[in-house]
């Protein structure tokens, strides 16, 4: 509200600057000047009209609400009465029309702008003819000529200013959607993973520490889950690397849809895979991991002639308020070697701090390297 006044204001000071053009041409005895008392009467409770209209909020049941196009129009109309009654000074009515026209640029469609022309053009031509009927003047033909000419040009110079302006913006935002999208693609590039489309490393490690501080304020349960594809170089020496990038392809699908719409799951490194289940202790925790490892071992992906089966080891541990999340990813870490030294194919949850945890540090750093 407080922009459409100030808009209206500004072109409300601007037709009371034309209304005090005319009365100082008349003060200084301009030859054939009409009824400005009558024009400026007519001028000013048009400005009060919409201003009434926009304050009340009237306007805003309209497609624009500061009724720019509307004001233009009886801006024109003003003006073309101003050429009529102004005698021999009715020339400042052009650069006036510029003036009101230039409002036009940033505020109205080409549609409209078109038809701000085709009305200015019709009206000011309807004055000029009105003029040299019925006005009293000692004005020459060519003086009117000129001034049909001039406005021609005016408008004609406006309309296409706007269609070059509106062509600018135009540019602009396409550039700006361009540079939006490549933004976007960076940032898909430095938070997923180019392969599965997972959450990358470096995503997940920020997603964790988000998560933690959550659960630290809240006191809820977090738990992280390492997966890791069993006996996976197997594939890739049997089959091929290309062979091997379906499989993760695959493996991550599934875990992704078998786990809850508001866990995270990244690729960490290799064949390993990282889940972070919010909101979720334990228990509930095993029941899910237990359904992604059910599907896992179903996967049967055809190689030629072959059938492709996998399965996978995990290792599961809630987050303790008070650690870090490096030290919640070593225990689980730890929990998924467990899981493949047992035999492969299973959940281990490790819950309190194992002793061979220490002893674990340095391979788990190393293993959870991309």
């Amino acid at each position: 509200m407080r922009i459409r006044t100030s808009q209206f204001l500004l072109a409300a000071m601007l037709m009371l600057a034309c209304m005090g053009v005319l009365y100082f041409m008349r003060t200084v005895g301009t030859k054939g000047m009409g009824d400005v008392d009558t024009w400026a009467l007519i001028c000013s409770a048009g400005l009060v009209v919409f201003y009434v209209l926009i304050r009340s909020g009237f306007s805003l049941r309209m497609q624009d609400p500061s009724l720019a196009f509307f004001q233009m129009l009886f801006a024109i109309a003003c003006n073309a009465i101003a050429f009529v009654i102004a005698g021999n000074g009715r020339g400042v009515a052009l650069p006036i029309l510029s003036v009101i026209l230039m409002f036009g640029m940033f505020g109205l469609s080409m549609r409209q702008v078109m038809l701000v022309a085709v009305y200015g053009l019709a009206l000011f031509g309807a004055a000029a003819v009105y003029t040299w009927h019925y006005v009293t003047t000692d004005e020459p033909a060519g003086i009117f000529v000129a001034y049909v000419c001039m406005l021609f040009i005016v408008l004609s110079a406006t309309t296409f200013l706007t269609w070059r302006l509106q062509q600018m913006g135009a540019y602009m935002r396409k550039q700006k959607n361009q540079l939006a999208l490549a933004l976007d693609q960076i940032q898909q590039i430095a938070t997923r993973d180019e392969l599965t489309g997972l959450a990358n490393r470096r995503f997940m490690l920020e997603k964790m520490r988000e998560e933690v501080q959550r659960a630290q304020r809240t006191s809820s349960p977090l738990l992280v889950a390492m997966f890791d594809i069993d006996h996976f170089k197997r594939v890739n020496d049997k089959y091929g690397h290309q062979v091997g990038d379906r499989a993760l392809q695959v493996f991550s699908s599934v875990v992704q849809n078998n786990l809850r719409a508001n866990d995270t799951l990244a690729r960490w490194g290799g064949e390993e895979f990282v889940a972070l289940l919010t909101d979720t202790d334990v228990s509930v925790g095993k029941t899910c991991l237990e359904r992604v490892r059910v599907k896992v071992a179903d996967i049967a992906m055809s190689v030629g002639d072959d059938c492709l089966k996998m399965t996978v080891s995990i290792g599961t541990t809630p987050h303790r308020i008070g650690d870090t999340i490096e030290k919640t990813l070593l225990r689980a870490d730890v929990a998924l070697y467990a899981a493949k030294a047992q035999g492969r194919n299973q959940i281990v949850c490790i819950d309190s701090e194992p002793t061979s945890m220490a002893g674990r540090s340095e391979k788990s750093e190393q293993r959870g390297k991309p």
